[in-house]
């Protein structure tokens, strides 16, 4: 037994710092999990949420929990863009200020919210070397 002790210890050792791990990247901070645990859903809509307060003091308050990668204005909705996901901050029909979600956004990959700007531009792929593959008719 002695002569395993060791690399028992080092074992548990090794679980223990996954599972935390586990739980620490579970735990990060997410605007979107934000606004769904925080924020009053809008009847027939599970991506649509009242505003708390007016817009510049929602788009605070999302901002505050979670820096965003970027983020814009158009008319009168701001865009909040993290990841994949887009948050939109704004008037909508009857209501003076919405937060819409768009998670793992379709329009965002395919260039939808290009007039915000290059940060809200579909992405090359992480292998991309951004230039020529060659092929027929490359120079």
């Amino acid at each position: 037994m002695n002569r395993y002790r060791g690399w028992i210890i080092a074992l548990i050792g090794g679980v223990m710092a996954i599972l935390l791990g586990l739980v620490l990247v579970s735990a990060g901070t997410n605007a979107v999990r934000y606004v769904r645990e925080n924020y009053t859903p809008v009847a027939n809509d599970s991506n649509t949420f009242e505003c708390r307060g007016d817009k510049a003091a929602t788009v605070a308050d999302i901002s505050a929990h979670e820096r965003p990668d970027a983020n814009g204005q158009q008319d009168q909705t701001e865009f909040l863009r993290y990841g994949d996901d887009v948050i939109l901050v704004g008037p909508s029909g009857a209501m003076t200020c919405r937060v819409q979600l768009d998670e793992n956004s379709r329009a965002l990959r395919s260039g939808g919210f290009l007039f915000l700007g290059g940060a809200f531009g579909p992405r090359s792929p992480a292998s991309s070397s951004g230039g020529s593959s060659g092929g027929f008719g490359a120079k």
